[in-house]
């Protein structure tokens, strides 16, 4: 069976449920490390949905045990020797039986499986039931796909020359058995409240170190991308600085603290924004043109998988991680620095398990592939627009997903054909991406479409080229970052989402208050509002909404020794895909003055 004939269950589907009580999930792809954490009565189990922490999560249920931190599962083989039961701490040895083994496999063990290419971390699965000609076995992310609407499947046992065999298309190791496991009981209502505390301590935010390697590691670094604009053939480049040799440390657990954030709140923002879109009076406050309110909400309803990319800040308020309103680059210049210093650590020699964007280009081509988009893509920039590398980057992106792009100058590629938009080749403009900074936009389209301010609805200008309004409220062309994100991206946002979550530990209040207060600081400087590339402008006294007048808490700085790092967290369609550490950052800036670090976990 090909890939494209398989069937890819969504990220947490429930795939059935094992025991009576021990949920089985789908993690999509096999490949695919969320970093977030899953707990069950504060117990760590591991990150979803790893076949690792499925195996932990059921020993847990089951058998009111739980293994040491592993790092994949081929490693329990050699590595681990004994599970403890969480109410007394008592240990009880695991008992190794290698494949073609005298001894036949028993219900409620382990099976190992080795690493290999096919399966690089290796698996295990719990072997449920037994039979003279085959084993049943019930497990999470095992890599065959069609598999992916039944948690538990048969794998064939073979008794050859007095030995027992399973057989799978993959190396097994052996069964690992708990000697005494008739000891052992599932944690249910009885006996939950005797966990020990040491087993749910939770875990806090910790562990970032600023390091430089101690000698020049990589040469200067240039990534080339090349396009053409206006017949031109015109190289963009990113470059790095050999000299500049900092990275940070981490360990897993910080990975899966800001993955969990991240996730968490991408879920409050999505619940937030949905109630913005359908309130009117919210709208009118954030000066919303009226023209765009039926767009926006059709983009809600039908363009809801076109969220491609996005980042949270966040600053480090002693152990807690508190999400800011977004203050450095955008979004798609963060991602493609990611992924250039994801390649220039790959020439560092220096030893580390993996980076804290490892999996981010290849998560970002897989997107664009399972969006399926047929139609020809058109990425609209402007002649001077500073995005054009990472545009470009995206480019690349695109076309290895398969899909069909053109770059086009906003101002003179695009031409009205009667009633429709087309590009110089004569190709109808279908499907478009660009990124907006929208309160901008609206602005232009409020000067622009003056005389139009009293209608109920949109109507072009029908110039020879049409301008941005044109394409964002047409209703033949569908967006993709689309349009709903204007309100999620919106300045006032995170002060709305901290009146609707006013005691959530990662969110700092923001308010639209005078800046008086020694709480709150102004989250506009006035001063620097040019370098800022006037994406914030000034607004009437008499405006309901006042940009003046943002102001978000200050966080505290005592006893923390990272609190001028701004920990950016990179989101794929609202999972988290990576993170990267931006240096004292000034409080608005100029994108380009950024630098974004990788960490090693």
């Amino acid at each position: 069976m090909t890939d494209e004939e398989q069937e890819f269950a969504p990220f947490n589907k429930i795939q059935g449920v094992a025991s009576t009580n021990v949920v089985a999930y789908s993690n999509e792809y096999d490949d695919f490390i969320s970093f977030e954490g899953s707990y069950v009565h504060g117990i760590f189990t591991g990150f979803k949905w790893q076949c690792v922490e499925f195996a932990r999560r059921w020993l847990l249920l089951c058998k009111s045990c739980i293994f040491q931190s592993i790092r994949t599962a081929a490693d329990m083989w050699h590595k681990l020797s004994f599970v403890e039961r969480v109410t007394d701490g008592q240990k009880f040895h695991l008992k190794k039986y290698s494949n073609g083994s005298p001894y036949k496999p028993t219900c409620d063990t382990f099976l190992i499986y080795s690493a290999s290419i096919q399966a690089p971390y290796g698996h295990i699965a719990v072997i449920c039931e037994v039979q003279e000609s085959f084993i049943r076995v019930i497990e999470q992310n095992f890599r065959f796909h069609i598999w992916s609407n039944n948690y538990s499947r048969q794998v064939p046992l073979v008794f050859r020359d007095g030995l027992y065999y399973i057989e799978d298309y993959l190396n097994i190791y052996g069964w690992m058995g708990i000697e005494n496991n008739d000891q052992l009981r599932s944690l249910n209502k009885s006996n939950v409240n005797l966990i020990l505390e040491k087993y749910r301590q939770p875990k806090e935010i910790s562990g970032l170190n600023r390091c430089i390697a101690p000698h020049k590691v990589f040469d200067d670094m240039s990534v080339l991308y090349s396009m053409d604009i206006n017949n031109q053939n015109e190289k963009c480049s990113m470059k790095f600085n050999g000299n500049d040799r900092c990275y940070y440390q981490a360990n897993d657990d910080f990975f899966i603290n800001i993955s969990s954030i991240s996730n968490e709140l991408y879920s409050l923002f999505i619940q937030v924004t949905d109630n913005i879109i359908h309130d009117d009076e919210i709208l009118r406050d954030l000066e919303i043109p009226n023209q765009f309110w039926l767009r926006i909400r059709k983009s809600w309803i039908d363009e809801r998988e076109f969220d491609v990319i996005d980042h949270m800040e966040f600053k480090l308020d002693e152990k807690n991680l508190k999400l800011c309103k977004y203050k450095v680059n955008p979004a798609l210049m963060i991602f493609h620095s990611a992924v250039l210093q994801e390649k220039s650590i790959q020439t560092m020699n220096i030893a580390y398990d993996f980076t804290s964007t490892f999996q981010l280009h290849h998560l970002l081509v897989r997107y664009w592939k399972k969006l399926d988009i047929k139609n020809t893509i058109h990425i609209l920039i402007d002649s001077d627009d500073e995005l054009k590398e990472s545009i470009i980057y995206m480019q690349t992106v695109m076309i290895e997903a398969g899909i069909n792009v053109k770059i086009c100058l906003l101002s003179n590629e695009l031409h009205w054909k009667n009633s429709t938009i087309v590009d110089s080749d004569g190709e109808i403009v279908k499907i478009v991406w660009k990124l907006c900074i929208w309160e901008k936009i609206f602005q232009d389209f409020t000067g622009q479409y003056d005389a139009n301010k009293k209608k109920d609805c949109w109507t072009p200008a029908h110039k020879e080229h049409p301008c941005l309004s044109d394409i964002l409220l047409n209703e033949q062309i569908r967006i993709i970052e689309p349009l709903w994100k204007s309100i999620t991206n919106h300045t006032a946002f995170l002060s709305i989402l901290s009146r609707k979550f006013p005691n959530h530990p990662n969110i700092v209040s923001s308010e639209w208050i005078p800046s008086k207060d020694s709480k709150y600081t102004p989250l506009v400087n006035w001063s620097t509002e040019k370098k800022n590339n006037d994406i914030i402008q000034s607004y009437n006294a008499t405006k309901t909404f006042d940009y003046r007048h943002m102001c978000e808490e200050i966080i505290s700085e005592k006893n923390c020794e990272n609190s001028d790092k701004t920990i950016v967290s990179l989101m794929i369609h609202g999972v988290c895909a990576g993170f990267g550490i931006i240096e004292e950052p000034n409080h608005i800036m100029d994108a380009k003055n950024n630098k974004l670090y990788c960490c090693m976990i």
